[in-house]
């Protein structure tokens, strides 16, 4: 028998963030042989000092003394709390552990209880279909495209090479030729996978293959299409019910670029140029003008000042981020959000809403993004007016980790988490994501062994048969989770035609067009199609199981139910559906007692 019962997910009403005025009842059990004198709530806000509520037995059974505490909170913010009991003379502590159930010990780890401002309201119509990455250079090439100075044109089927400068320094100057006319002329293929939203890489004009180095925001990048292509692209796809979304790389800018001119490429005096140039103050110099700050010590990347004219340049009235919202953008996926400081992260959230209120605003955050800690500062991501949704990096790690290893509890833990510390709104926002142009290509991490492959030997790495075989299976495993859990799938480029790669640039492959997997593509199409089940948008999520390999879950919205189950035991599993059901991935209805064999899964509608 437990001595103390106390998760979040199960007693604590209501469950997760909330916002601000709620009234949140918290329910500790306690042993009754374990003879407390007085049990109390300690909470405290953040640079505040705890105090202790003392909680009100509730009723005695015959193993548990039932406490409760209720709290209004009238303030937005971060609350930490944790329980205490008096014992004689003694105090024992109640903390929380990766599961989020309490435990004895000394108070090391508090539980996060967020009260925001607001939900989100971002136009729920995005989350009935799954978000396309796209690598703009690398989807799909229509026409003739020109390379600019400095940029090289390379043959659709050449593989991907490490690139150097003449002193060293790691360039990205082969293109492919992908562009925005490639993606007009894919729109009828994004719509069979049920793509409800294109996240574009970078359009912005810039001297890389990846433009993520800005050169200028005002320009639509010339290999990459004009404006008018741009605006092409945003009206075709929302006639087909589709919203453009696309990356705002707004912490850095390059410095090969109209602001900062190292290499004197443009016309305008840049920052590097002269300390008379109109955006010197835009950059930090600690010895001019060689030294200065830039994104994790990058030379090509130097950051901006946000207590400059950039900030208004960026987020002010008819400043760069009006020009693109003003065309019918859906939204931006904002860029390394956590080095912008809470400030300018409001006023670009501000600015995207201004045109769209309902606009899709999503950060690239790599950890739990509801109360992360960045250069000293707790970044206010989900308290309200900010973003939607983040790259559910957590995720992601907790299913691959998953279905590799047979690591259920990490699973378990990240459900919880998320379902406890973000927001209702942003868990239904949510990008899920198995890969990204940043890391492995996920086929790759389940097929391969990776750990195994030496970085200088990547490039050119190709599975084996078997190794592929293994890959598409396990990925199967991997995207019936993606598509089920709370938030969107998001699918890289090439994922559903079986496009390999280990990490940047490997991951950047050009789309296999004429060598897709024909079974995956199938497979993409079937899972897309299930995610027009009402359950998927927003319907609440609960583990039945978990345990040894197994991971069994439901989406319940209403009287619509879904049940998924995955095996990853290494034996047959068998469990019983209470209710008929039709097996989705087959078309059988089944019930009773249902055998689930080893690495596979099943979906019940």
């Amino acid at each position: 028998m437990e001595k103390y019962i106390y998760n979040p997910i199960n007693n604590k009403s209501p469950g997760g963030a909330s916002v601000v005025g709620t009234t949140i009842t918290y329910s500790l059990k306690v042993s009754k042989f374990e003879h407390i004198g007085q049990a109390y709530f300690v909470m405290h806000q953040d640079g505040v000092g705890n105090t202790r509520y003392p909680m009100n037995v509730e009723y005695v059974d015959e193993r548990y003394i039932h406490y409760s505490y209720s709290h209004t909170y009238n303030e937005v913010g971060f609350y930490w709390y944790h329980f205490e009991m008096d014992r004689g003379e003694d105090t024992i502590f109640l903390h929380r552990t990766d599961t989020l159930d309490a435990r004895e010990g000394e108070v090391n780890n508090d539980y996060l209880q967020l009260i925001i401002a607001s939900e989100s309201d971002v136009d729920p119509t995005f989350r009935k279909g799954i978000i396309y990455h796209i690598f703009v250079d690398r989807f799909y090439k229509s026409g003739d495209v020109k390379p600019r100075a400095g940029l090289n044109l390379v043959d659709w089927d050449s593989p991907i090479v490490l690139e150097y400068n003449s002193i060293g320094e790691r360039v990205n100057n082969n293109c492919y030729g992908g562009n925005i006319r490639g993606i007009i002329d894919k729109l009828k293929y994004l719509k069979g996978l049920n793509v409800g939203t294109i996240y574009l890489s970078p359009v912005f004009e810039a001297n890389s293959n990846h433009k993520y180095n800005v050169a200028d925001y005002s320009k639509i990048d010339s290999m990459l299409g004009t404006t008018e292509d741009f605006q092409e692209l945003i009206t075709k796809a929302k006639r087909m019910g589709i919203r453009v979304i696309v990356d705002g790389v707004f912490n850095h800018t390059g410095s090969d670029s109209i602001y900062f001119n190292k290499y004197g490429r443009y016309k305008t005096v840049g920052a590097y140029q002269s300390p008379n140039s109109k955006y010197y103050n835009w950059y930090e110099f600690y010895n001019y003008p060689q030294d200065y700050s830039c994104w994790w010590g990058v030379l090509d990347l130097p950051q901006t000042r946000e207590d400059s004219g950039f900030y208004d340049y960026i987020s002010g009235k008819n400043g760069i981020i009006d020009k693109y919202m003003s065309m019918g953008l859906g939204g931006f996926r904002l860029d390394v959000v956590d080095e912008l400081t809470n400030d300018f992260l409001h006023s670009i959230c501000t600015a995207i809403k201004r045109t769209y209120p309902h606009a899709l605003v999503v950060g690239e955050v790599w950890e739990d993004a509801s109360c992360k800690i960045s250069y000293d500062e707790r970044k206010n991501y989900f308290l309200g007016g900010n973003l939607d949704s983040v790259t559910n990096y957590p995720m992601k790690n907790a299913i691959l980790d998953y279905v590799k290893y047979g690591n259920v509890d990490a699973f378990v833990s990240t459900i919880r988490l998320i379902q406890d510390q973000y927001p209702k709104g942003v868990q239904k926002n949510l990008m899920n994501i198995l890969d990204t142009h940043d890391t492995k290509r996920a086929i790759t991490f389940l097929g391969a062994d990776v750990n195994n492959i030496e970085y200088s030997e990547s490039g050119n790495y190709t599975m084996g048969e078997e190794e592929y075989s293994r890959g598409v299976q396990l990925l199967k495993l991997a995207t019936i989770m993606q598509y089920t859990v709370m938030g969107v799938p998001t699918v890289f480029y090439g994922d559903e035609a079986g496009l390999q790669g280990m990490k940047d640039p490997y991951c950047r492959k050009p789309f296999p067009w004429g060598h897709e997997d024909q079974d995956l593509m199938e497979w993409y199409v079937k899972l897309g199609a299930l995610r027009n089940n009402q359950v998927f948008d927003g319907g609440d999520l609960k583990i039945i199981y978990a345990s040894g390999g197994v991971i069994i879950y439901e989406r319940v919205k209403g009287d619509d139910k879904v049940i998924i189950a995955i095996n990853r035991s290494g034996e047959d599993f068998t469990f019983t559906l209470e209710r008929a059901c039709l097996d989705y991935l087959t078309g059988d209805r089944v019930s009773g007692k249902i055998s689930l064999a080893p690495d596979t899964a099943k979906v019940f509608i």
